[in-house]
């Protein structure tokens, strides 16, 4: 999720104006970043919380 995030932002950056990451206050791609990053490693948490069953 991550990756295509990336990609996109990487398309969107050349494509159309330059959007930088913004942490202070957080813009709408690093909100999007953050949210990425988030379902990655809720997703990676949910497979190995399953192995113990």
């Amino acid at each position: 999720m991550t990756v295509l995030w990336f990609i996109v932002w990487l398309i969107a950056n050349n494509v159309g104006g330059h959007e930088p990451l913004l942490f202070d206050p957080v813009n709408a791609w690093t909100a999007t970043l953050i949210l990425a990053i988030g379902l990655d490693l809720g997703a990676a948490h949910a497979r190995t919380g399953q192995k113990g069953r």
